[in-house]
């Protein structure tokens, strides 16, 4: 029996380590690997550090090396005088200037009136100057028509004034077939179709002419169109040289029905909601001095591709009755990039 037993056990044994390979020698542990240590960030340079300079957009659409060259020379005006460094950058069109706004890579821009109500739309940007464009910082709308139109002009040329109001001057128009500059012009459809809409008149579906001159012809011609709009205030396009050349008794011909106030603003410098307040302050400083001699106002309009005679302070709340009209006219804002 003992046999038996010692024979049963060393079997056990046999087995045991057959069927686990052996013994088993357990492995030690690698060494656990070092967590690197966080790698310091520094705090970004200050706005306005040669580091960090205060960017400036422009707008080229065909690379105007003048604009450019002007630009730049602006830049680096500013930076002299400021104590801020300010570089130039100029865009090619004006939805890559306001994407440049979204990312903050743009800290501050001329805009137009449209391209202005969108970016504030997208709290973006606060207006700082207006400039001052041949002659007038604001310019309007007036309605047009053939004189032989059976329409009644509520307008003196002599006093350059209206003799009514516009709810009197344009009852006449309710249900008419008008001519449009585009759907993106604010004096040749954003603002008269506001106006019209607010006095709760309706128009039949207008025809687009797309240029003021275009559409002073057209009425001249008569049978495309009952009524018009144009710009106002900052020129007449019945008097341009590419009407009065062929037609020159056009203002004898095309009427003025009715003019607008002067409500849209012209080209505007305008910076991001959070440039602190010092940076704005010393820039507007410089810019208004540069406006004040002949050399500041020629280098802003070659930088600017746009007339610039003066500049002035102003506030959100010139652009509120622009506003309106865009909302009667129910306007895609996003499509009048540049306008």
């Amino acid at each position: 029996m003992r046999r038996i037993c010692a024979w049963l056990i060393i079997t056990a044994a046999l087995l045991s380590a057959c069927s686990t390979g052996g013994e088993v020698t357990p492995t030690p542990p690698g060494p656990v690997p070092e967590t690197p240590a966080p790698t310091p960030t520094s705090p970004p340079a200050p706005l306005g550090s040669a580091d960090n300079p205060l960017v400036i957009g422009f707008v080229s659409i065909d690379g105007d090396p003048d604009l450019q060259d002007a630009a730049r020379e602006l830049a680096v005006r500013l930076t002299v005088q400021t104590g801020y460094a300010v570089s130039a950058q100029v865009y090619p069109s004006h939805p890559e200037l306001i994407a440049a706004l979204r990312a903050g890579d743009a800290h501050a821009a001329w805009l137009q009136p449209l391209t202005y109500i969108y970016a504030t739309q997208q709290n973006l940007v606060e207006v700082a100057l207006l400039t001052n464009h041949f002659g007038t910082y604001y310019y309007g709308t007036q309605f047009l028509a053939n004189v032989e139109s059976g329409y009644t002009s509520y307008f003196d040329p002599a006093s350059n004034q209206n003799t009514s109001d516009a709810q009197t001057a344009l009852a006449q128009l309710d249900g008419a077939r008008p001519c449009w500059v585009s759907p993106d012009s604010i004096s040749g459809y954003v603002l008269p179709y506001g106006i019209l809409h607010e006095l709760g008149m309706g128009v039949a579906d207008g025809a687009y002419i797309n240029s003021s001159t275009g559409l002073v012809r057209a009425l001249y011609i008569k049978g495309i169109c009952d009524f018009g709009a144009t710009f106002a205030l900052s020129g007449d396009p019945r008097t341009s040289t590419a009407v009065t050349d062929d037609l020159p008794d056009v203002l004898d011909r095309v009427m003025v029905i009715w003019r607008s106030e002067a409500v849209i603003p012209s080209l505007n410098f305008s910076y991001l909601a959070n440039i602190p307040a010092a940076a704005r302050e010393a820039l507007n400083a410089r810019l208004m001095e540069l406006v004040g001699t002949a050399e500041g106002r020629d280098l802003l309009t070659r930088a600017l591709d746009y007339d610039v005679q003066d500049l002035r302070v102003v506030d959100d709340s010139v652009y509120d009755p622009l506003r309106g009209a865009v909302q009667r006219a129910r306007v895609p804002l996003q499509d009048t990039l540049g306008q």
